[in-house]
């Protein structure tokens, strides 16, 4: 677990504007800032940042908290992931106490991605002194400012370079600690340890955070491998990352070009492109998907043209726009059929010649189909009738009715197909359903629930009109608590009121763990304890009791709810309850209960 007195100096050092502002363009007006909300469509801003509480919130879709609600809303993250997020962003290393089951996982690592920064500023200056990796860098026109911004670097043509640095001096690593990051590999025979990486150029692999993860190094010649990459280790799994998407995350755009090596994407930000991630030479997977949809709508594949890189563009396509994603293809040839891949492309062209194959990118269904013509020609009699029927399924398939009309005439048009024959197969296949029908029928199969949905829905218990008062009370409660120690104090030892709502009362103990070990209360330490769904409505509270609301005055309206609570369900038993001995004995409680709370309203009224 990370201790709460570090996660509370995390929080102190991201002041919430600088970070919101890294993601919305906010103006100051009167005391808060504004802008645009992030987590939903609108025209006119009503998301608003406080500066002085350190919260934000939006009176539009409802979403607010502190600087760590934020970031797991703009970042996809859980709790721990944004810690470590907004962690690294201030250069905070972040301490386990061990008390957490996955702790010593965490510490690996996180002492293995520290291990990786050395090792990157150990190529790096490698670099510095080599005259022949200078060389190449040069040949292959990537600038000095480049080298810098990607960490670029070189492993020295020794067995033992990195192994010496790290394992003597002040550093004194273990050998088995650097085996574990995937830096050296041990000889069998020998039982030695000996560099991973010799006689390449180096490739950092950077996290969204901007963590160096793992490596990429390149031969200088034509001997192979041409590239040699890090293994999976605790702290890197190629599937879960993008070579480049800590810098294109930044690039303000919706859009994200996709390619397959490292030079690729180095070419495409050298010159401005700076939208552009690579793919780890991996095929792209649901989880690399679901990364980029966190950025971005828009997805241009730019695989090389080679066969190997057309298969990866057509593994990947259907995983991206199962996502959501907008899917469009390039084809460099549109401007130079001689050039295989982004960075010949760049060497020869400008970016205008770059951004002119950009405009003229293929949409996923006519790539597909261009794709199928291949395969099954459509001037053969023979494979145009297998060609027209796979067409129909794949056009069959687009949600709207104008989409299918455009590409039943592309088709029609392109490959001598008849329109109105064509117009019938897909219309069978989509069943001439329009957009609406087919979110319908998407509508329903989502309503269709699982056995464990349906356990885990009837294991939801729906708050009544009474408990959503409490709920609200209760929270009022403990933000005017932490306003005072002292008072805060007498209610922990007098146990004035149990909570009835399991969230209040964890969110409550929270507070009471702070306090006895003697960390800060106060309404940002509600608010930093708070769950993300928790967070708005613990907001609502904040408004809706400000600092100096009496304690008591909310006491008394919560043992009226109480009571009240506590009268519902009594006279649900005394309606089920078949036995009347047993009716006599609840109609003698809720009496009771009348008389009390007659006894509490007067008293409130005094």
């Amino acid at each position: 677990m990370i201790p709460q007195s570090q996660i509370d100096e995390i929080i102190e050092r991201n002041d919430i504007v600088s970070v919101v502002s890294e993601y919305v363009k906010l103006t100051r007006k009167g005391g808060n800032d504004w802008g645009l909300c992030p987590f939903h469509n609108e025209k006119t801003a009503s998301f608003s940042v406080n500066e002085s509480k350190q919260i934000f919130k939006c009176f539009g879709c409802g979403k607010g908290g502190n600087v760590i609600h934020f970031i797991m809303l703009a970042e996809s993250l859980d709790y721990v992931g944004a810690i470590e997020f907004l962690a690294n962003r201030v250069g905070i290393r972040i301490r386990y106490d061990g008390k957490g089951p996955d702790d010593e996982k965490l510490k690996l690592k996180n002492d293995i991605l520290s291990l990786n920064k050395t090792a990157a500023r150990f190529f790096y200056e490698n670099l510095k002194k080599s005259v022949v990796a200078q060389e190449y860098f040069k040949r292959r026109g990537i600038p000095v400012e480049i080298v810098k911004k990607f960490g670029l670097g070189f492993a020295n043509d020794s067995w033992g370079d990195l192994l010496k640095f790290c394992t003597e001096g002040a550093l004194a690593l273990k050998p088995e600690f650097l085996l574990q990051a995937g830096l050296v590999l041990k000889s069998e025979e020998k039982s030695r340890y000996y560099d991973r990486f010799r006689n390449r150029v180096m490739f950092p692999i950077f996290d969204v955070s901007g963590n160096v993860i793992a490596f990429g190094g390149r031969v200088l010649d034509d001997s192979k491998p041409k590239y040699l990459n890090s293994p999976e280790n605790p702290a890197y799994s190629k599937g879960y990352h993008l070579y480049g998407l800590n810098f294109a995350r930044k690039a303000n755009s919706k859009r994200v070009i996709i390619v397959e090596g490292y030079m690729d994407c180095i070419a495409l930000h050298q010159k401005g492109i700076c939208w552009a991630v690579a793919s780890l030479g991996t095929a792209l997977t649901q989880n690399q998907a679901r990364l980029l949809k966190r950025y971005f709508d828009e997805v241009l594949i730019g695989y090389d043209a080679d066969g190997a890189g057309q298969n990866a563009t057509i593994r990947g396509l259907d995983i991206l726009a199962a996502q959501g994603l907008r899917v469009k293809v390039l084809d460099l040839s549109v401007v130079d059929g001689k050039v295989k891949d982004p960075d010949e492309f760049l060497r020869v062209h400008t970016a205008d010649d770059f951004m002119k194959v950009v405009d003229k990118a293929k949409s996923l269904v006519s790539f597909k189909i261009e794709k199928l013509a291949q395969e099954f020609p459509p001037d053969s009699p023979a494979s145009k009738v297998e060609f027209l029927n796979r067409a129909a399924m794949i056009i069959g398939k687009e949600p709207t009715a104008s989409a299918r009309a455009h590409y039943i005439q592309e088709v029609s048009n392109q490959y001598g197909a008849d329109r109105e024959a064509l117009r019938q197969d897909v219309e069978s296949v989509s069943g001439g359903k329009t957009l609406q029908g087919l979110q319908e029928d998407s509508r329903v199969r989502s309503a269709i629930k699982t056995p464990v949905q349906a356990k885990k829905e009837a294991e939801t218990q729906v708050l009544s009109k009474t408990e959503i008062e409490i709920d609200k009370l209760e929270k009022r409660l403990i933000l005017c608590l932490s306003d005072n120690v002292r008072e805060f104090t007498k209610f922990m030892q007098g146990k004035a009121y149990e909570f009835l709502i399991p969230d209040n009362l964890e969110l409550y103990q929270k507070l009471v763990a702070r306090h006895t070990e003697g960390q800060g209360i106060g309404r940002d330490a509600v608010l930093a304890s708070a769950s993300l769904d928790g967070a708005a409505d613990v907001m609502k509270a904040w408004d809706a009791a400000p600092e100096g609301t009496p304690v008591s005055e909310i006491l008394d309206r919560l043992n009226r709810c109480s009571m009240l609570m506590r009268r519902q369900t009594l006279m649900k038993r005394m309606a089920d309850a078949e036995d009347m001995q047993e009716k006599r004995k609840l109609m003698e409680e809720i009496h009771k209960l009348d008389v009390a709370s007659k006894g509490t309203t007067q008293s409130g009224k005094r």
